[in-house]
């Protein structure tokens, strides 16, 4: 399965630095499939990133301390969350598949959705999900207008969405608030540990902290259900 690479990663050296970082996160070892999987994404993550400027760091080591290691803490607090058994997720802004890839690598429930309307991007994801298959992981090449258009019959919405940096916030939530339930839950990632007053119909459900390269880092979930 794994593409040979001028510069493979050494497995051993990625287990424990992935060792590390979920103990951190309170989560299991990786299997060694696992970590396989995640040495795979990383070196094609390395060799694309190369020639089209991806994610804008360049070492291996670099993206996962920086990058990748996100996803091990943010399946940790979905894990927490109150969400179905099998949540359909939608990833809005995707990139290069930060943090969808090594989230689906360690967190399989239900179906996620990454879209990405950038075609470099959008390909390298694609790309990586036809070699390493994990389980019900889809990306999209439009616009998250031209996704949502295809989702007007029932059952149109998400029960979890996740944002890394795909718009400023207040558009976020503007955007977002009739694609979840009441229940449902909308993902930011944050620089800060609360967020500042929340326009209607939005409320916090939960927080979690964590930190990167000795910097705090931080996810919001916000349910549109307020009153």
């Amino acid at each position: 399965m794994p593409q040979k690479t001028r510069h493979p990663i050494k497995r051993r050296e990625l287990a424990r630095l992935a060792a590390d970082v979920t103990a951190r996160a309170r989560m299991e070892n990786l299997s060694d499939d696992a970590v396989e999987r995640l040495a795979v994404y990383l070196e094609m993550l390395v060799r694309w990133n190369a020639a089209f400027n991806l994610v804008g760091l360049g070492g291996w080591r670099e993206i996962f301390t920086r990058l990748a290691a996100d996803s091990f803490y943010l399946a940790d607090f979905l894990s927490r969350l109150p969400l179905p058994r099998a949540p359909l997720t939608w990833d809005f802004g995707a990139g290069a598949g930060l943090p969808g890839i090594p989230l689906r690598l360690i967190w399989t429930r239900g179906e996620y959705c990454m879209v990405e309307r950038r075609e470099n991007r959008a390909l390298f994801i694609s790309t990586v999900l036809a070699l390493l298959k994990p389980e019900r992981t889809h990306v999209f090449r439009v616009t998250v207008e031209s996704f949502l258009e295809t989702r007007r019959t029932p059952p149109g919405r998400a029960h979890c969405i996740v944002s890394r940096a795909f718009l400023p916030r207040l558009r976020l939530l503007d955007l977002t608030r009739t694609l979840l339930p009441p229940d449902g839950i909308l993902i930011v990632f944050a620089m800060k540990e609360t967020p500042p007053d929340l326009p209607a119909p939005w409320r916090l459900t939960s927080t979690y902290s964590y930190a990167i390269a000795d910097k705090n880092r931080y996810f919001w979930a916000l349910s549109p259900s307020g009153d």
